[in-house]
């Protein structure tokens, strides 16, 4: 059974700011997603609806999605070591992992079957595409978008500290 998708555009506002992305779906924008300075939080807005995307703790692997104080998406991050998260959205569980070892792309699978990818367009540009499922809610597919920019952001700062080490 091949579950309908809807694809997903999206990227920095800005060109000097990888801090507010804009998301569009058929060309036509709806909705974007501001990223906190300093914590792995944000604020997801679609149409007119406002969303918080945040992580549990500075120590913790939980991360959620949150309107009006109630819970509508969690994911958990069972390993600091990869890029993987097991994603709970409306009675269902998802793997949001990492496409390949040093990748930027991610694949979302459910019971082992993938349903979606989340990837950068072309390899130097700042624009990306989501492909995913019709069945979850934009703001989900917005939750989704949200958690594999906090991996591309954790790997851009892995990468500017190692090279600003001196170990080159």
């Amino acid at each position: 059974m091949v579950t309908p998708m809807s694809l997903l555009e999206f990227g920095p506002r800005s060109w000097f700011s990888s801090r507010v992305y804009g998301i569009a779906q058929n060309g036509a924008p709806i909705g974007e997603i501001d990223c906190a300075w300093l914590r792995e939080e944000g604020t997801i807005k679609i149409g007119s609806a406002s969303y918080s995307a945040s992580r549990e703790g500075l120590m913790s692997g939980a991360f959620f999605l949150a309107a009006n104080g109630q819970r509508l998406a969690s994911a958990e991050k069972p390993s600091a070591l990869h890029r993987l998260f097991k994603v709970q959205i409306g009675g269902k569980t998802y793997t949001l992992k990492g496409a390949s070892t040093f990748g930027r792309s991610f694949v979302l699978t459910e019971d082992d079957r993938e349903v979606g990818s989340i990837a950068p367009q072309g390899f130097f540009g700042r624009q990306a595409k989501a492909n995913l499922p019709d069945d979850l809610t934009l703001e989900a597919r917005a939750f989704l978008i949200w958690l594999v920019v906090v991996m591309w952001k954790r790997q851009a700062k892995t990468a500017k500290s190692s090279g600003s080490s001196g170990d080159n």
